[in-house]
């Protein structure tokens, strides 16, 4: 009797000791349960992705965005970032929102070479008679050089994913038909606020009148300026018709925007997801130009049908009086002078 009530002794306190055990190993384990929860809800936490645009929703760029990038950026990350939308100039004019990129208030945006002032090399692009055709102009942009001319764009706080196309431009006005240079001087025309635009027509003896998009509809309709160049496509989509009266097909330069984030919001998110935005910009670029060239038949017919009268001016004219733009253009950046003729070698 008396091993028998020992042994019961002992079990009875063998027990105890095991639950002992059992509840400390539990409490320790509670923290790590924890922490592992946390690191998966931190993994799966949801991006808001805010992106601007200054052309309204029939826009080719902004057509891209609502129909390539948005969706496939929410496809690709399981609907972990989402892709807002604001067009039409929302968030102010493209200096304004590169400005909210470089301070982290905006994270994306396309923006044309207005940003030369911050990095010089996206000049090149905007020299004029550069490109033949858009066959020419994909070999640039595929092929790598495009991208390469970027290159040096996040040391000033942004990161560039892809290009979109604003077309070769045409030149627009309220007072007569372009012929010839002697039309052209004097006239005060609205270009972008970058360098290359107002060089080039200063080299056509223009009265040149740098504005925000934003501003120009209201500019024309005033006549703060007789006129204005950007591609048919941004003329019929932004209605120019409406206070222009003549086109000129000159051809002069090929528009570009490029895809860009802000560094300082990209470095906050994961490589997934910026897998997944560079990867749907990219496939937004290649959508975006071929429905900007299939609708620029589209675009003059409406112009034309809006009342617009179209004249094809004496082009070698026009190209003998930009070559100066060239030679300053070497002047001052003699860096870039090889790209250019890499350039010009793939036509």
């Amino acid at each position: 009797m008396r091993t028998s009530g020992v042994r019961n002794v002992l079990l009875v306190l063998l027990i105890a000791i095991v639950m002992v055990f059992a509840v400390s190993c539990s409490k320790k384990a509670e923290p790590q349960a924890a922490a592992g929860t946390a690191t998966q809800a931190k993994s799966v936490e949801k991006i808001v992705l805010k992106f601007g645009g200054v052309n309204n929703s029939t826009h080719p760029a902004i057509r891209a965005m609502n129909e390539v990038f948005k969706p496939r950026v929410e496809e690709l990350t399981g609907g972990r970032v989402e892709v807002q939308v604001f067009d039409n100039a929302q968030l102010g004019g493209e200096r304004d929102m590169m400005e909210q990129l470089q301070a982290g208030v905006l994270h994306m945006a396309y923006i044309s070479p207005i940003f030369a002032t911050v990095d010089p090399a996206i000049n090149v692009m905007d020299l004029p008679f550069l490109f033949a055709d858009a066959a020419h102009v994909d070999k640039v942009i595929d092929g790598g050089i495009g991208m390469d001319l970027l290159k040096d764009l996040p040391a000033k706080g942004l990161v560039p994913l892809a290009y979109y196309e604003n077309g070769f431009r045409v030149v627009t006005n309220s007072r007569k038909p372009i012929v010839s240079l002697a039309d052209l001087k004097g006239m005060k025309i609205r270009t972008p606020e970058a360098p290359i635009s107002v060089a080039i027509f200063s080299a056509l003896g223009a009265n040149v009148t740098p504005l925000s998009f934003g501003e120009l509809y209201s500019a024309l309709q005033q006549k703060v300026v007789d006129g204005q160049e950007n591609a048919y496509n941004t003329v019929a989509s932004s209605r120019f018709f409406e206070v222009q009266k003549y086109v000129t097909e000159t051809n002069h330069m090929w528009g570009a925007y490029v895809v860009m984030a802000s560094g300082k919001w990209w470095n906050t998110i994961d490589k997934e997801a910026q897998e997944a935005i560079r990867s749907a910009a990219l496939e937004s670029s290649k959508y975006q130009r071929e429905l900007f060239r299939s609708q620029t038949a589209d675009s003059k017919k409406m112009a034309v049908d809006g009342g617009m009268e179209v004249s094809l001016p004496n082009i070698e004219e026009f190209r003998a009086a930009v070559s100066t733009v060239y030679d300053n253009f070497y002047k001052q950046y003699p860096q870039y002078k090889q790209i250019v003729e890499q350039i010009q070698a793939l036509r």
